[in-house]
């Protein structure tokens, strides 16, 4: 995960380390590295899950939401050269490091395996969208747009945190890795289907 992470890391110097001429350049096509080099999680079997260390690692289900997301930054750049033309230099750079900030906290949100790291890292993944919303949407709404970004996800997400500590309660753990080796006392009974919504509200809204 560190070879994909850390590269994303260093997307964040060379954006302002950058002269202003060559900025989107450098940038764009370095993430467009990024992008090539995550495609090697493609290559692994359904049951296989490389294991990076207890908090991070892919499966089959994680690995295209990864690869999507380093593929979306270079894209995302493509698209917005035109619209931040009349921008200023700063706001430029400014605009590319909330875009890098994103794709880090989601690389790190899709390959977690602790439940509340997932949660945080979910939840951080907000505040440099509620800045892009609110800084760069092109409607005269996006003030609005962005207060109701907000506070739907943090009011979806309470549930979602509710459960997660009942679950820590109810196994011991909220690891990935763990719950194999954990006894589940789950009965089949009307609750767990509230306990099902709950931890799907978050993401439905």
């Amino acid at each position: 995960m560190l070879k994909i992470i850390l590269p994303s890391i260093m997307l964040l110097p060379l954006t302002w380390l950058s002269n202003n001429k060559n900025m989107w350049i450098n940038v764009t096509s370095y993430s467009f590295m990024i992008s090539l080099l995550s495609a090697m999680l493609l290559w692994q079997n359904d049951m296989n899950i490389l294991n990076f260390s207890l908090l991070f690692s892919t499966d089959s289900l994680s690995s295209p939401l990864i690869i999507l997301t380093t593929w979306l930054l270079p894209l995302m750049l493509l698209a917005s050269q035109n619209h931040m033309k009349k921008e200023s230099e700063l706001n430029k750079k400014f605009y590319i490091s909330m875009l890098v900030t994103l794709q880090i906290l989601l690389i790190m949100t899709f390959s977690a395996n602790e439940l509340i790291l997932f949660y945080i890292l979910f939840e951080a993944t907000l505040i440099p969208t509620l800045i892009i919303i609110t800084r760069w949407g092109n409607q005269t709404e996006r003030l609005n747009a962005g207060l109701y970004f907000l506070f739907y996800t943090l009011i979806g997400s309470i549930p979602l945190l509710i459960a997660l500590i009942y679950i820590q309660n109810l196994t011991g753990t909220l690891n990935f890795l763990l719950f194999p080796l954990t006894f589940m006392p789950f009965n089949q009974t009307w609750s767990n289907n509230i306990l099902w919504l709950a931890c799907m509200m978050a993401f439905l809204i």
